[in-house]
């Protein structure tokens, strides 16, 4: 419902958009103000600015429903910064007008010079966005619990959103990337997929990429609030309330790829580590499931031993840290993704992205692999963060 009360909002601002830019291009050459061009440009931008759509009601054949979705990401991002673009350019036009009083012919030529840059900006940043979105990093934490017990490495995964916008290539380099770390354990702290299990590529591929990731005391993940069947239309969830979210293929595919799930479940470790996973708040609402209180959930734990926790959502921090929590690993920020997001996301969460000690407990929130929506990422890093744990008590 929400896709439909933003529709008119949107047609407005890309039929601006479109007019902006057929006004500068004009302005340039006569060239780019011919009819020839008008309609090619045009066209285009409608074949473009309606993926939302289009990818949402064709399902066959199923590559063009591949293609339209990955082509309305990119959209996404595109608009994003052809927005900010433009806003830009006609602040400074707006700040010339008021400060010179420039005529007319002096306008153009203003308007050409910062329409150029503008233009010129929104192109180096949307690809450089798109390339560095498939870079991985590998982000060091140290963290020291005063419990007994033998220094282990984590390796932290979160937010692999497998599908669209994944390449197998890809999530084979990140399994080699843990592999080198020689973790003790691998987590994967949610939002392992996207919505649909449909768009997993080459899901027996991806399955055993992940089987190949090795560790002393093996791999283990919480549900995120995207790991459930739900269609998106433009960003909006679009669903019926009778409608099952829960798609068995997922939870299949975790337990064949050798991925342990706890769902509001506890573990303890070889090493005495006692390892609690939680279900996601948003995902337990939608498939009607109830959901464990920290209290609840590591009330019955040894509290003299190692307890960490994940957590999609770095949501209830303090809460943890009081229910006796000695480690909290969690993703779903993405720390913004894009910028002006990773900016805007700090003002949202207590512990954004990056570590945070809570009440002496040790919360590490990384970043993500994949990406939601726009396949870019500017400001910020696709990564697995490596987590040193040292023993102390």
């Amino acid at each position: 419902m929400l896709a439909f009360i933003f529709a008119p909002f949107y047609i407005l601002v890309n039929l601006y958009l479109v007019r902006w830019v057929l006004r500068w291009t004009g302005a340039c050459h006569k060239v780019f103000g011919s009819k020839t061009f008008r309609v090619i440009f045009i066209s285009i931008y409608v074949f473009a600015s309606l993926t939302p759509l289009t990818s949402f009601v064709i399902h066959s054949p199923a590559w063009l429903h591949r293609l339209l979705e990955q082509i309305s990401n990119y959209w996404f991002g595109w608009l994003a910064y052809l927005i900010l673009a433009v806003l830009l350019t006609e602040a400074v036009l707006f700040a010339v007008r008021r400060l010179r009083g420039k005529d007319f012919a002096e306008m153009q030529r203003v308007r050409q010079v910062q329409g150029g840059i503008a233009l010129a900006l929104l192109c180096v940043v949307s690809f450089y966005g798109m390339a560095h979105a498939e870079r991985l990093y590998i982000t060091d934490y140290t963290v020291e619990i005063d419990k007994p017990g033998e220094d282990m490495t984590v390796a932290l995964l979160a937010d692999l959103h497998l599908g669209y916008s994944t390449d197998p290539d890809y999530i084979e380099e990140v399994a080699q990337a843990v592999n080198e770390m020689r973790p003790d354990l691998v987590v994967l702290a949610g939002d392992i997929f996207d919505n649909e299990y449909e768009a997993v590529p080459e899901p027996e591929a991806v399955k055993a990429l992940l089987k190949n990731m090795h560790s002393t005391y093996g791999t283990y993940a919480c549900w995120g609030n995207h790991d459930l069947k739900e269609p998106i239309l433009a960003g909006f969830t679009w669903s019926t309330k009778d409608e099952n979210k829960n798609d068995p293929r997922m939870e299949r595919f975790l337990t064949e790829a050798g991925i342990t799930l706890l769902a509001d479940q506890t573990e303890t470790l070889p090493n005495g580590v006692q390892l609690a996973g939680r279900k996601d708040p948003a995902r337990a609402k939608k498939v009607g499931e109830a959901r464990r209180t920290p209290e609840e959930l590591l009330g019955t734990l040894d509290q003299s031993a190692p307890i960490f926790v994940i957590d999609h959502q770095p949501k209830e921090l303090a809460e943890l840290a009081a229910a006796g929590a000695d480690l909290d690993l969690s993703g779903h920020t993405h720390d913004g993704q894009v910028f002006p997001g990773n900016l805007i996301i700090k003002l949202m969460w207590r512990n954004a992205c990056g570590y945070l000690n809570v009440n002496g407990m040790h919360s590490v929130v990384t970043s993500g692999v994949g990406v939601w929506g726009p396949a870019m990422r500017v400001g910020t890093k696709s990564e697995v963060a490596r987590i040193h744990v040292r023993f102390t008590g």
